[in-house]
């Protein structure tokens, strides 16, 4: 059931985006510039050597993999684990592992898991911006929040199979 959970929460972007209802107001984004700071912040206290993407993403290669390269179009299995880094809280995580669309998912992870090969590992801090952004992600069925508005993302994931 978790894994559903967490397939259902990553693809939230692709497949739920931010559901606009009577009583969801517009937002206005968050920029990178302005999350740059907490960011930063958390990749120092949790000594995270990062490389900051041109999209704001920012990213530590741990181990950079043999496999196939991943492509917007391939279908991924990852392991991992995502915590919010306002206060380091796990939201969530796939211990076994969790297949799905690449081009399907959040665009943090669009731009980030193409960076290592399949059987790499890596550590992605992601700006609101390029994971649900400002309108909190409801689940379509009971309509309860699945995901705050504005949360800066952090997901250590190990990249298991590229198809």
């Amino acid at each position: 059931m978790k894994k559903l959970y967490g397939l259902a929460l990553i693809a939230a972007v692709g497949l739920l985006g931010c559901l606009k209802n009577n009583d969801v107001k517009q937002c206005t984004p968050k920029t990178v510039e302005s999350e740059k700071a907490a960011m930063t912040k958390f990749a120092a206290d949790s000594a995270i050597n990062v490389t900051v993407d041109p999209s704001g993403l920012m990213y530590e290669v741990i181990t950079p993999g043999t496999g196939a390269t991943p492509t917007l179009t391939s279908t991924v299995t990852a392991k991992y684990v995502g915590r919010y880094v306002s206060t380091g809280q796990q939201f969530d995580a796939s211990a076994d592992g969790v297949s799905f669309p690449l081009g399907n998912v959040i665009q943090g992870w669009q731009l980030g898991i193409p960076k290592i090969k399949e059987g790499g590992k890596i550590k992605l801090i992601i700006p609101s911006s390029l994971a649900y952004g400002c309108a909190a992600a409801r689940n379509p069925y009971t309509g309860q929040v699945t995901m705050p508005p504005d949360q800066v993302l952090y997901f250590f994931v190990e990249l298991t199979k590229v198809q």
